[in-house]
């Protein structure tokens, strides 16, 4: 899939102006076209959320909730952009943690694309080990010295983890949230810079 979402737009003052789709992160040498598009329909303005979501196709099944709601251009491909860049670790976390919090505005799923490494999922109990090691990791801060990652028993750490009986089931597997807060980088109006990882 060479997009994140595949989002079907249209003006929701005025439906009859037509639709248009839109696969989003827009390449740079895009964007200038696409708003082209967009601006025939009356819409894409840089500050509102004026583009009504009528239908969205997505590896992140969490994003279905923005279906018939009005976002703002730059942010859904702000928020693209970065869940572009995460691994399937990430991507994980990400969809687990926003189902359990019950997320639904998109400045939301922006905020948690920050946040979401601290979480720990165990989507797979045939790989204790592994969970375990992701879990002691996210609690480090994403790092552990090497040899205290050899010497680290992740099945172990897994099975204590599932014995606190703080996760929580989702259809991306069981989510601990590992004491993480949803912190408010971004405010609705300054996006937050970050170093894209790709």
């Amino acid at each position: 899939m060479s997009y994140v979402i595949k989002a079907v737009l249209s003006n929701p003052q005025c439906p009859g102006y037509g639709q248009v789709t839109v696969p989003f992160p827009i390449p740079d040498q895009e964007y200038d076209q696409t708003m082209e598009l967009l601006s025939g329909l009356e819409i894409g303005d840089a500050l509102e959320q004026d583009c009504r979501v009528n239908e969205q196709d997505s590896w992140y099944g969490v994003l279905d909730v923005l279906e018939e709601t009005t976002v703002n251009v730059d942010e859904l491909d702000y928020l693209t952009k970065r869940l572009d860049s995460f691994c399937d670790d990430e991507a994980e976390r990400f969809q687990a943690m926003a189902h359990k919090l019950g997320l639904k505005r998109i400045q939301d799923f922006i905020n948690l694309t920050f946040c979401c490494e601290r979480a720990t999922v165990i989507s797979d109990f045939s790989k204790l080990e592994e969970a375990g090691r992701n879990y002691r990791m996210s609690l480090n801060g994403g790092s552990m010295p090497m040899d205290e990652l050899k010497a680290l028993d992740g099945r172990k750490e897994a099975l204590q983890l599932i014995a606190t009986g703080y996760g929580t089931v989702t259809p991306y597997g069981v989510v601990y949230d590992n004491g993480m807060e949803l912190e408010q980088l971004y405010d609705g109006r300054h996006l937050p810079i970050y170093a894209n990882k790709r």
